[in-house]
Protein backbone atom coordinates (compact mmCIF):
# COMPACT_ATOMS: atom_id res chain seq x y z
CA UNK A 1 0.00 0.00 0.00
CA UNK A 2 1.14 3.52 -0.71
CA UNK A 3 1.08 4.44 3.00
CA UNK A 4 4.19 2.30 3.54
CA UNK A 5 5.84 3.84 0.49
CA UNK A 6 5.18 7.35 1.78
CA UNK A 7 6.57 6.46 5.22
CA UNK A 8 9.74 5.00 3.71
CA UNK A 9 10.24 8.00 1.46
CA UNK A 10 9.78 10.52 4.27
CA UNK A 11 12.10 8.54 6.56
CA UNK A 12 14.81 8.83 3.93
CA UNK A 13 14.08 12.53 3.55
CA UNK A 14 14.40 13.14 7.27
CA UNK A 15 17.69 11.28 7.30
CA UNK A 16 19.01 13.41 4.47
CA UNK A 17 17.86 16.63 6.08
CA UNK A 18 19.32 15.76 9.46
CA UNK A 19 22.57 14.93 7.68
CA UNK A 20 22.54 18.41 6.21
CA UNK A 21 21.86 19.91 9.62
CA UNK A 22 24.87 18.08 11.03
CA UNK A 23 27.24 19.46 8.38
CA UNK A 24 29.70 22.14 9.51
CA UNK A 25 28.17 25.61 9.49
CA UNK A 26 28.77 27.64 6.35
CA UNK A 27 30.16 31.13 6.29
CA UNK A 28 27.48 33.72 6.96
CA UNK A 29 28.09 35.14 3.52
CA UNK A 30 27.22 31.85 1.80
CA UNK A 31 23.91 32.11 -0.03
CA UNK A 32 23.10 28.39 -0.29
CA UNK A 33 24.32 24.95 0.86
CA UNK A 34 27.08 23.37 -1.16
CA UNK A 35 28.43 19.88 -1.78
CA UNK A 36 26.62 16.99 -0.10
CA UNK A 37 24.37 19.43 1.74
CA UNK A 38 23.16 20.98 -1.50
CA UNK A 39 22.45 17.59 -3.04
CA UNK A 40 20.56 16.44 0.04
CA UNK A 41 18.46 19.60 0.03
CA UNK A 42 17.64 19.18 -3.64
CA UNK A 43 16.64 15.54 -3.18
CA UNK A 44 14.57 16.45 -0.13
CA UNK A 45 12.59 19.07 -2.01
CA UNK A 46 11.88 16.65 -4.86
CA UNK A 47 11.01 13.85 -2.46
CA UNK A 48 8.54 15.95 -0.49
CA UNK A 49 6.52 16.59 -3.60
CA UNK A 50 6.41 12.92 -4.54
CA UNK A 51 5.60 11.82 -0.98
CA UNK A 52 2.69 14.24 -0.84
CA UNK A 53 1.24 12.75 -4.02
CA UNK A 54 1.63 9.23 -2.66
CA UNK A 55 -0.03 10.22 0.61
CA UNK A 56 -3.05 11.62 -1.18
CA UNK A 57 -3.42 8.40 -3.13
CA UNK A 58 -3.03 6.41 0.07
CA UNK A 59 -5.83 8.42 1.69
CA UNK A 60 -8.11 7.48 -1.17
CA UNK A 61 -7.16 3.81 -0.82
CA UNK A 62 -7.70 3.84 2.96
CA UNK A 63 -11.13 5.45 2.59
CA UNK A 64 -12.07 2.80 0.04
CA UNK A 65 -10.77 0.02 2.29
CA UNK A 66 -12.79 1.28 5.27
CA UNK A 67 -15.96 1.54 3.20
CA UNK A 68 -15.37 -1.95 1.81
CA UNK A 69 -14.71 -3.39 5.26
CA UNK A 70 -18.12 -2.20 6.45
CA UNK A 71 -19.82 -4.32 3.79
CA UNK A 72 -17.59 -7.40 3.92
CA UNK A 73 -17.09 -10.33 6.27
CA UNK A 74 -14.57 -9.79 9.05
CA UNK A 75 -12.11 -12.60 9.68
CA UNK A 76 -11.63 -13.80 13.26
CA UNK A 77 -8.49 -15.86 12.57
CA UNK A 78 -5.93 -13.54 14.17
CA UNK A 79 -3.73 -16.30 15.63
CA UNK A 80 -2.47 -18.72 12.98
CA UNK A 81 -0.79 -20.90 15.63
CA UNK A 82 -4.18 -22.03 16.95
CA UNK A 83 -5.02 -23.79 13.66
CA UNK A 84 -8.69 -23.00 14.08
CA UNK A 85 -11.21 -23.36 11.26
CA UNK A 86 -11.77 -20.18 9.27
CA UNK A 87 -14.29 -17.97 11.05
CA UNK A 88 -15.95 -14.75 9.89
CA UNK A 89 -18.65 -12.35 10.96
CA UNK A 90 -20.95 -11.09 8.22
CA UNK A 91 -22.42 -7.57 8.02
CA UNK A 92 -25.82 -9.08 8.87
CA UNK A 93 -24.52 -10.60 12.11
CA UNK A 94 -23.94 -14.22 11.15
CA UNK A 95 -21.01 -16.17 12.52
CA UNK A 96 -19.55 -18.33 9.77
CA UNK A 97 -17.32 -21.32 10.54
CA UNK A 98 -15.71 -22.74 7.41
CA UNK A 99 -18.30 -20.83 5.41
CA UNK A 100 -21.29 -22.30 7.25
CA UNK A 101 -23.55 -20.12 9.40
CA UNK A 102 -23.74 -21.02 13.08
CA UNK A 103 -27.34 -21.18 14.29
CA UNK A 104 -28.05 -18.22 16.57
CA UNK A 105 -30.95 -16.82 18.53
CA UNK A 106 -31.96 -13.16 18.09
CA UNK A 107 -30.12 -12.37 21.33
CA UNK A 108 -26.94 -14.03 20.11
CA UNK A 109 -27.12 -12.26 16.75
CA UNK A 110 -27.46 -8.93 18.55
CA UNK A 111 -24.27 -9.74 20.47
CA UNK A 112 -22.48 -10.74 17.25
CA UNK A 113 -23.42 -7.41 15.67
CA UNK A 114 -22.32 -5.51 18.78
CA UNK A 115 -18.93 -7.22 18.70
CA UNK A 116 -18.55 -6.57 14.98
CA UNK A 117 -19.33 -2.89 15.48
CA UNK A 118 -16.70 -2.57 18.20
CA UNK A 119 -14.16 -4.41 16.06
CA UNK A 120 -14.79 -2.11 13.10
CA UNK A 121 -14.19 0.95 15.27
CA UNK A 122 -10.84 -0.38 16.47
CA UNK A 123 -9.75 -1.41 12.99
CA UNK A 124 -10.77 1.99 11.66
CA UNK A 125 -8.71 3.71 14.35
CA UNK A 126 -5.74 1.55 13.44
CA UNK A 127 -6.02 2.60 9.80
CA UNK A 128 -6.28 6.25 10.86
CA UNK A 129 -3.14 5.95 12.98
CA UNK A 130 -1.23 4.48 10.05
CA UNK A 131 -2.36 7.30 7.79
CA UNK A 132 -1.55 9.93 10.39
CA UNK A 133 1.91 8.44 10.76
CA UNK A 134 2.52 8.89 7.04
CA UNK A 135 1.18 12.44 7.15
CA UNK A 136 3.37 13.26 10.15
CA UNK A 137 6.39 11.95 8.27
CA UNK A 138 5.79 14.39 5.43
CA UNK A 139 5.13 17.26 7.82
CA UNK A 140 8.29 16.38 9.73
CA UNK A 141 10.36 16.38 6.56
CA UNK A 142 8.98 19.78 5.61
CA UNK A 143 9.70 21.05 9.13
CA UNK A 144 13.23 19.68 8.95
CA UNK A 145 13.80 21.38 5.61
CA UNK A 146 12.60 24.66 7.08
CA UNK A 147 14.86 24.14 10.10
CA UNK A 148 17.90 23.47 7.94
CA UNK A 149 17.28 26.63 5.97
CA UNK A 150 16.94 28.53 9.25
CA UNK A 151 20.28 27.16 10.46
CA UNK A 152 18.92 24.88 13.19
CA UNK A 153 21.04 22.00 14.43
CA UNK A 154 20.14 18.35 13.98
CA UNK A 155 19.25 18.07 17.69
CA UNK A 156 16.98 21.10 17.53
CA UNK A 157 15.19 19.78 14.49
CA UNK A 158 14.85 16.31 16.02
CA UNK A 159 13.26 17.65 19.21
CA UNK A 160 10.85 19.83 17.28
CA UNK A 161 9.84 16.99 14.97
CA UNK A 162 9.33 14.63 17.93
CA UNK A 163 7.18 17.14 19.77
CA UNK A 164 4.97 17.73 16.73
CA UNK A 165 4.60 14.00 16.10
CA UNK A 166 3.53 13.32 19.67
CA UNK A 167 1.01 16.17 19.64
CA UNK A 168 -0.65 14.83 16.49
CA UNK A 169 -0.43 11.07 16.97
CA UNK A 170 -0.93 10.63 20.71
CA UNK A 171 -4.65 11.64 20.69
CA UNK A 172 -5.39 9.05 18.01
CA UNK A 173 -3.57 6.33 19.93
CA UNK A 174 -5.47 7.29 23.07
CA UNK A 175 -8.75 7.12 21.15
CA UNK A 176 -7.96 3.59 19.98
CA UNK A 177 -6.99 2.50 23.48
CA UNK A 178 -10.17 4.03 24.90
CA UNK A 179 -12.15 1.67 22.65
CA UNK A 180 -10.38 -1.44 23.92
CA UNK A 181 -12.51 -1.95 27.06
CA UNK A 182 -15.68 -1.82 24.93
CA UNK A 183 -14.26 -4.33 22.46
CA UNK A 184 -13.21 -6.65 25.27
CA UNK A 185 -16.60 -6.40 26.97
CA UNK A 186 -18.38 -7.15 23.68
CA UNK A 187 -16.11 -10.14 23.10
CA UNK A 188 -16.73 -11.55 26.58
CA UNK A 189 -20.49 -11.06 26.33
CA UNK A 190 -20.60 -12.87 22.99
CA UNK A 191 -18.31 -15.68 24.19
CA UNK A 192 -20.54 -16.29 27.21
CA UNK A 193 -23.62 -16.73 25.04
CA UNK A 194 -22.22 -18.34 21.89
CA UNK A 195 -19.79 -21.23 22.57
CA UNK A 196 -18.84 -21.56 18.88
CA UNK A 197 -17.25 -18.10 19.10
CA UNK A 198 -15.25 -18.78 22.28
CA UNK A 199 -12.09 -20.24 20.62
CA UNK A 200 -11.77 -16.99 18.66
CA UNK A 201 -12.08 -14.76 21.73
CA UNK A 202 -8.32 -14.31 22.05
CA UNK A 203 -8.29 -10.81 23.54
CA UNK A 204 -7.72 -10.63 27.30
CA UNK A 205 -7.60 -7.97 30.00
CA UNK A 206 -3.83 -7.67 29.60
CA UNK A 207 -4.36 -6.39 26.04
CA UNK A 208 -6.61 -3.64 27.39
CA UNK A 209 -4.25 -2.76 30.23
CA UNK A 210 -1.16 -2.71 28.01
CA UNK A 211 -2.79 -0.25 25.63
CA UNK A 212 -4.21 1.97 28.36
CA UNK A 213 -0.93 2.07 30.30
CA UNK A 214 1.39 2.75 27.38
CA UNK A 215 -0.12 5.78 25.68
CA UNK A 216 2.54 8.22 26.88
CA UNK A 217 5.10 7.10 24.34
CA UNK A 218 8.25 8.85 23.28
CA UNK A 219 7.81 9.79 19.61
Amino acid sequence: MRTSSALLRTSCLLGALLLVACQPAQDKGASAPTGIAAKAMDEAQKGLGQASKELQQARTEIDAARAKLATENISLNRNDKQNLPKAEITPSGELLIEGKAVATTPEQKTLVLAYRAQLLEVVGDGMAIGMEGASIGIDAAAMALKGVLAGQSGDEIGKQVGSEAKAKLKPKVEQLCARMPGLFAAQQALSAKLPAFTPYATMDQADVDDCMNNTDWNF
